[in-house]
């Protein structure tokens, strides 16, 4: 096993190193504008002005400074790239990653021309995040299990599309993601709290790990693993903020946050429950079997008659607290509840919050592997996460620009009739439901045996 897994590691990291200088999505383009950005003017004004700029504009405004500045806008650093301009707003911890690829490049090409280098730069550290993820899951299993579990990412078809052929940064997030799910696993919450924090400076979805985090904390019932955890959190905050609250500017730094929630799609190429609504208020609008496309939530407010954001925020606050509830009803001891909890909730989330991309389930097709060996269904689960991430990836961009064209990816969703896609999110809403009954039935099944321990 030894020798065929070297040999199969080998072919994953060919394929990587093979994808490195593809154009990948549209969204390559805007990350290189931000690379350039930092690596040539640096980091601490890329998301706008001064701290003591933006406290001078609450004066001015009047009322109280905090308040003021809690809710007025902020100006935003523009970057221009070609004949574009666009507005950083990717956190603190994915601009590090960035800065470091503009900051590669520039050592090798300052003329910024060759482009496909660019590309390799940009997505290697994505990659190299890949490479540190096999890894990290080769070392939480003995024998042949450690080679099944890093192979099902190496190896992964969604995972090798998105990383680097698509040009996602995922794996970024997702390190530091699986950490904290080996680490709560292990007892360890304060290097947890860090870890969490971290994936949530370099990506928003890292907050799907808080709900898991939270009910391990309050179970553990002791003040002092707690302080010691907010502690721990507030210093990979403050290290992954220092190039910013460091020169005076960590208010706009934490502004790019905020900027990410304004979504005005309900569901931007997703293929969730917004999606399948979307595609209703089309046949309502256009007539029957309407391409799929993204709706405005103005043009579903305008035909619904009722606002989507608001009932999908509802729908995962409930779906949340049923995963929590979920979460606290199982032993202790058993601790494969934890990835468990954490799959489920980045699928809660992409059936059923607004503003989800196409790659936000990247993060359960990295914890899956964690499950095989000891829960029986880690394979069905692994296999049906990582083909909804596929699908759902290579019917929005196919293999990314240059390679495959939009033009031909519209004809092969409209093979069937009815557009592919909504398939998919048919598909992703049946599988949401088996996920989380086989959850509860695995809960059921612990409490009995539990019940029955001498």
């Amino acid at each position: 096993m030894r020798r065929l897994g070297f040999w199969l590691l080998a072919a994953g990291l060919v394929v990587r190193l093979a994808g490195l200088p593809l154009w990948g999505t549209f969204d390559t383009e805007v990350w290189k504008s931000w690379s350039w950005r930092a690596a040539t003017q640096g980091l601490a004004d890329v998301y706008g002005p001064s701290d003591a700029t933006l406290v001078a504009m609450a004066r001015q405004a009047g009322g109280a400074v905090l308040p003021t500045l809690a809710v007025m806008p902020f100006p935003a650093t523009t970057v221009r790239w070609g004949a574009a301009e666009w507005a950083v707003n990717y956190p603190p911890g994915s601009m590090l990653s960035f800065w470091a690829a503009g900051k590669l490049y520039l050592s090798l090409d300052a003329s910024g021309h060759r482009r496909r280098l660019f590309n390799a730069a940009v997505n290697l550290p994505p990659v190299l995040a890949s490479v540190a993820i096999a890894f990290v899951l080769a070392r939480t299993a003995p024998g042949s299990l450690r080679w099944r579990r890093a192979l099902a990412f190496w190896l992964n078809p969604a995972i090798l599309l998105a990383v680097p052929i698509l040009g996602y940064q995922d794996t970024l997030f997702g390190l530091f993601g699986l950490m904290a799910v080996i680490a709560m696993m292990r007892g360890g919450l304060p290097l947890a709290t860090a870890l969490v924090v971290a994936a949530g400076l370099v990506k928003p979805q890292g907050i799907l790990l808080v709900p898991t985090l939270l009910v391990l904390l309050v179970r553990t019932g002791q003040m002092a693993v707690i302080g010691r955890s907010v502690l721990a959190g507030l210093a990979a905050a403050a290290a992954l903020l220092a190039p910013w609250w460091l020169q005076g500017h960590l208010l706009s730094a934490l502004d790019s946050m905020r900027r990410i929630g304004s979504q005005v799609m309900i569901a931007p190429q997703a293929f969730n429950l917004w999606w399948l609504a979307g595609y209703v208020a089309q046949w309502v609008a256009e007539g029957a079997w309407p391409a799929a496309r993204m709706v405005a939530r103005d043009e579903f407010l305008a035909v619904a008659g009722w606002d989507a954001v608001s009932v999908a925020l509802a729908l995962i606050g409930v779906a949340t607290a049923a995963n929590v509830f979920i979460l606290s009803r199982w032993p202790k001891a058993a601790v494969v509840a934890i990835p468990l909890s954490v799959l489920l909730q980045v699928h809660l989330y992409a059936l059923l919050a607004p503003g989800v991309h196409e790659n936000h389930t990247a993060l359960a097709v990295i914890v899956a592997p964690l499950l095989l060996g000891v829960w029986p269904r880690a394979r069905a689960v692994l296999v049906a996460t990582s083909a909804f991430l596929f699908l759902n990836l290579f019917l929005t961009a196919g293999f990314g620009r240059r390679v495959t064209r939009l033009a031909w990816l519209a004809d092969l969703r409209r093979l069937a009739g009815v557009d592919l896609s909504v398939l998919v999110a048919l598909f992703h809403l049946v599988l949401v439901v088996v996920l989380t009954v086989w959850v509860a039935q695995s809960l059921s099944a612990a409490r009995r045996e539990r019940a029955l321990a001498p």
